[in-house]
């Protein structure tokens, strides 16, 4: 299962330990999006998706954000929690609160490291992060899952368990757009709503009726009202 992501923010944190030897750290994070039309349903009620389609899907208030961390893969690092997808429940406190999010943690070798790094130091940043996710699509007892969209846009998470609520992640890969537009910016234009549609329907009737305004005036021997008809329901036959 591969969740195609668009970078909304992006930051860089560096660590240095003293001790017999100075040891220096890095990471890049990025805040995340999903790209197009694609949501990922959580188990535990939240969905992650491009906020433009909220609306549509009324589903802004359950909305959860989600971040990428990007290192240097290292020999002192635990395996078991490096290169997962990570479920973080929300928190509150008498003076403060901390909302559920999603987190990638994925360590790179450092050379990819490097190249990343340097390319977003000369300016080119990734215009999408596609990370694919370890799914059995015959395991039944596999937390991820495809809803009934047949384009496999809608996922489902079961996270509610404790167990499920980190998935592995098998591969990560970064996009650049370095002229031009890439192919997913189309999918990520808003929605139009139905108001808008709506609009667009009555303006083009519209237009039509000052043709046919136009074209009385010249003939005199028309009959409106079928005119009229005709050319509403050759308009909404064609869309």
């Amino acid at each position: 299962m591969f969740l195609k992501m668009i970078p909304t923010g992006l930051g860089m944190s560096t660590r240095t330990t003293f001790g017999d030897q100075t040891e220096t750290s890095h990471t890049l994070y990025f805040t995340l999006q999903l790209a197009g039309q694609d949501s990922l349903e959580l188990e535990t009620g939240e969905v992650f998706q491009n906020p433009r389609y909220a609306s549509v899907r009324r589903s802004k208030q359950n909305e959860i954000s989600a971040h990428l961390n990007v290192r240097p893969a290292s020999d002192e690092r635990d395996p078991l929690h490096t290169n997962k997808m990570q479920y973080h429940a929300g928190v509150k406190g008498d003076d403060y609160a901390s909302p559920p999010f999603i987190h990638f943690d994925v360590s790179v070798p450092a050379s990819d490291y490097s190249l990343l790094l340097s390319n977003i130091q000369g300016g080119i940043l990734p215009s999408k992060i596609t990370v694919g996710l370890r799914h059995n699509l015959y395991d039944k007892g596999s937390p991820l899952a495809y809803d009934f969209a047949p384009d496999g846009s809608m996922m489902i998470w079961r996270n509610a368990p404790q167990e499920d609520r980190h998935v592995g992640i098998e591969s990560a890969e970064f996009h650049y757009r370095v002229l031009g537009a890439d192919h997913y910016d189309e999918d990520d234009a808003a929605p139009q709503t139905a108001k808008a549609s709506i609009d667009a329907a009555s303006a083009a009737i519209v237009a039509k009726l000052i043709d046919l305004e136009k074209a009385l005036a010249k003939g005199g021997g028309l009959i409106v009202t079928v005119i009229v008809i005709a050319c509403a329901a050759l308009y909404f036959r064609g869309h």
